[in-house]
């Protein structure tokens, strides 16, 4: 059997080579490489808890190489694309993408290779919550105490947008009524412009608030002085600062009002301020004295000195 094995051996050596070559030869005519795309999702894992996660993409081009039998056989389901949040921070944040094959397939590049993440951590914050009256009541009749069930509430949310709340506040229209009413409000986070800050939400939702009228009292419109803080930045100063409304109508009974003239607001603090500003502020007002809205607005023109 050796001898037989043996004989002629450089020829049998030869003819092998030449069989494997033709093999390759005609797979690679008949089967060559190509390559293909495939536009898969993508897929986050070990995404940290207790974080609001926002990304630019939701869709990864695979583009792959392989034997075109591979190609028939495959479907788009077979080829995942992930990234992998596991010890990722807090912040903007750059990831690469991931990619599992079938076997067989050859990766030749991802668009895009790499994705940018913000990372927001979900915090809670408590805040003021602020009743604003709206609307008239019924002739001969006046606010004279509004009474909210709550003092405070809780606002959770990505810490990027509950730092831009500056308070909540829920809204109450007299709508023509002429007795004492209780209602139920919704209350809403809002920024220094007094839009609503929509990725934060204000826990309880509602608030149950309870409005006295009264009849009989006087009513007089007078003037709404701004109460401006000595806080201002060394190199700025404060152009001016205008009230909007600029006057109020007020009611209480004849002898209070007689004698006043105008209602100031709550100090204004301008530390931090280093450019023109709108800022919703309270009135300050007198033992006795009503108003339909204890809120106001104060638009505040500061520049940087020369």
């Amino acid at each position: 059997m050796i001898s037989l094995l043996q004989r002629n051996l450089l020829a049998k050596v030869i003819a092998l080579l030449v069989a494997t070559v033709l093999w390759f030869f005609i797979m690679n005519d008949q089967n060559p490489s190509i390559e293909g795309s495939f536009t898969v999702p993508l897929n986050i894992v070990n995404a940290p808890e207790g974080y609001k996660i926002t990304h630019n993409v939701d869709e990864i081009k695979i583009k792959v190489r392989g034997p075109r039998s591979l190609f028939v056989a495959v479907t788009e389901s077979e080829f995942k694309a992930y990234v992998d949040l596991n010890g990722i921070v807090e912040g903007k944040q750059s990831v690469k993408v991931q990619t599992v094959l079938p076997a067989g397939f050859e990766l030749v590049e991802t668009l895009p290779e790499t994705l940018t993440f913000n990372i927001d951590k979900i915090v809670q914050r408590q805040v003021k919550a602020e009743v604003v009256v709206t609307g008239l009541s019924a002739p001969g009749t006046t606010v004279a105490k509004v009474t909210p069930a709550l003092s405070n509430v809780m606002i959770e949310g990505p810490s990027a947008a509950v730092s831009q709340v500056t308070r909540v506040v829920g809204y109450v229209s007299l709508a023509g009524n002429n007795a004492d009413f209780d209602v139920a409000i919704p209350l809403t986070a809002v920024n220094a412009d007094g839009k609503e800050v929509e990725e934060v939400k204000v826990v309880p939702q509602t608030e149950q608030v309870s409005v006295a009228l009264a009849r009989g009292l006087s009513k007089k419109i007078v003037s709404i002085k701004p109460i401006v803080g000595s806080d201002l930045a060394a190199n700025y100063v404060l152009n001016s600062i205008k009230v909007d409304p600029s006057k109020i109508e007020i009611a209480g009974e004849a002898k209070l009002i007689e004698s006043l003239n105008e209602i100031d607001t709550e100090k204004i603090l301008l530390k931090g301020f280093t450019k023109a500003t709108k800022k919703d502020v309270k009135l300050e007002l007198p033992p006795g004295i009503t108003v339909t809205n204890g809120i106001v607005s104060v638009i505040i023109d500061i520049a940087e000195k020369k």
